[in-house]
């Protein structure tokens, strides 16, 4: 049925019915993720894929996934697939021999490989034929979900994958009892970096599969890698941006608030990992396993040169809202960001006159002498941060008897080496941490001219009637300082800190 033309006519919007409510929740959303988009275009993320969901490659749960890694792809990100084989392999043994039952455990398969029996040749089999099966599975499911509605437009191409367990060399891993190497267990002993980022260079996504064969001057036997012990491995090779593990839904939760952790920084997650391997109960779970064990690699990882790590629920939409929104949905592991960033103390004060004193020359900060430096270090009012000796930025958090809920942000400063590298949005976010723990609502601070830069970071123009009383009573009107106020307990400090690593890439 067409459309009549003479039913047709042009009508004002006052004049039309239609009602169509263009600021539904879907465009802040949308708009917020712009920022993110721009931010992961040619970044590289590993992925790893566990192998409950590679059981049947039909299901939804893992449609919605390579759906939503596609849409990532699309968006810039360069993906990077290491796909578990435990499951599907344990299922095959099962089959063919009695002997053996299914296992849901995927650390069983890494157990028996590393035992040397006499059904070790059954087992390699099957391993070849099902990294063969998943090869072909992987590409097949991935370009069904990612044909018309994700593909290329740019090209009018649709995304292609190359998987291959040719990416990987490996050696035979040592027995853990005795001085016989394991049969089939082995340990990465090479990655085809150059080829991986040929192939994302050209915009596919790369399946590395976690069997190897030996190098070509050695035992040339085909070898089981763990999947997660590759993908941290992958993700140390490439320098890759992200390194994701995805859970059953766990989440890491404190008790004591009951809410979920949706940041954690480095040294967080150490001791996190420390306290479950000393403690008696922690453990008992199947679920706390599964996340020690991927907190494990994800640090390994961080340590060695990927920026974040992520536990994130495998579920449609999850990944998507955790990498291109703030709040995020799962769990963001990240360095250190704050380390160096402490209390002054007085022998700092000469190092902070040094650091303001050419924000001082320039009007950016009124003059403040040693006396009054010295006494904000004796109140715990001051911060400093140091690295390797030097002075990297410093700041003042002063509070108000008679307005407990507000505190100043002052002589917020940043070393003139460290400008435009993210220091001061990490500086700031510390401050408003401190600020929170401390009871503080409301952070205002007083500025002539740098009030962009605050702005951008939830600081709002506000009066003088803002400002405590006392605070009132010392206005200097000389310096027509405007007034800034930001509301630190709109959002958790969590979602802060969380904004804040994803703001900061890499600090030099």
């Amino acid at each position: 049925m067409q459309l009549d033309p003479t039913r047709l006519e042009i009508q004002s919007s006052k004049d039309s019915n239609d009602n169509r409510d263009l600021r539904g929740e879907w465009l802040p959303l949308f708009r917020g993720s712009a920022p993110y988009v721009a931010m992961f275009r040619q970044s590289i993320m590993v992925f790893h894929i566990p192998g409950r969901l590679l059981m049947e490659t039909q299901s939804s749960e893992l449609e919605g996934l390579l759906g939503d890694i596609a849409l990532c792809a699309v968006l810039g990100v360069r993906p990077v697939l290491v796909p578990s084989l435990s499951q599907r392999v344990w299922a095959r043994l099962s089959a063919e021999c009695k002997e053996f039952e299914v296992k849901e455990d995927p650390d069983a398969l890494e157990a028996l490989c590393n035992a040397s029996f006499e059904s070790a040749e059954m087992v390699a089999r099957l391993l070849k034929q099902e990294a063969g099966m998943l090869c072909a599975e992987v590409q097949d499911l991935f370009l069904r979900v990612a044909a018309k509605p994700t593909g290329n437009f740019e090209t009018n191409k649709s995304l292609s994958v190359f998987a291959s367990s040719q990416l990987v060399s490996a050696a035979p891993q040592r027995a853990a009892s005795g001085w016989q190497s394991s049969p089939l267990l082995g340990r990465v002993t090479g990655i085809d970096s150059a080829q991986i980022l040929q192939r994302l260079q050209e915009e596919q996504v790369v399946c590395v599969l976690p069997v190897a064969a030996g190098p070509l001057r050695g035992d040339g036997r085909l070898h089981y890698i763990p999947s997660e012990e590759l993908a941290a491995q992958v993700a140390e090779q490439l320098k890759a941006a992200k390194l994701i593990f995805f859970t059953r839904g766990q989440r890491i939760v404190d008790t004591a608030h009951g809410n979920a952790i949706p940041t954690m920084q480095l040294g967080e997650a150490s001791r996190l990992l420390e306290h479950a391997k000393t403690s008696s109960t922690f453990m008992d779970k199947d679920e706390s396993k599964e996340v020690v064990k991927y907190l494990q690699w994800l640090i390994q990882a961080l340590r060695s040169g990927t920026r974040r790590g992520h536990l994130i629920d495998p579920q449609r939409g999850a990944l998507l809202q955790e990498l291109y929104t703030t709040d995020g949905s799962g769990t963001m592991i990240s360095l250190d960001l704050y380390d160096g960033i402490r209390m002054a103390g007085s022998g700092d004060v000469s190092g902070i006159l040094d650091l303001i004193e050419p924000l001082v020359k320039r009007g950016l900060l009124k003059r403040r002498g040693t006396y009054e430096v010295e006494r904000a270090c004796n109140n715990q009012e001051m911060f400093v941060w140091k690295r390797d000796d030097k002075f990297v930025g410093c700041a003042s958090l002063e509070r108000f008897e008679d307005a407990p809920g507000k505190a100043e942000l002052g002589c917020f400063v940043v070393s003139p080496l460290c400008r435009g590298k993210g220091h001061g949005a990490v500086l700031l976010s510390y401050i408003e941490r401190v600020a929170t723990l401390l009871g503080v609502r409301q952070l205002f601070l007083l500025t002539t001219q740098t009030m962009q830069w605050f702005v951008e970071r939830g600081f709002q123009n506000a009066s003088l009637d803002d400002l405590p009383p006392s605070k009132r009573e010392g206005y200097d009107l000389g310096r027509s300082s405007k007034v800034f106020i930001k509301n630190v307990s709109d959002l958790p400090s969590e979602l802060q800190q969380r904004f804040t690593f994803v703001e900061v890439d890499a600090l030099d």
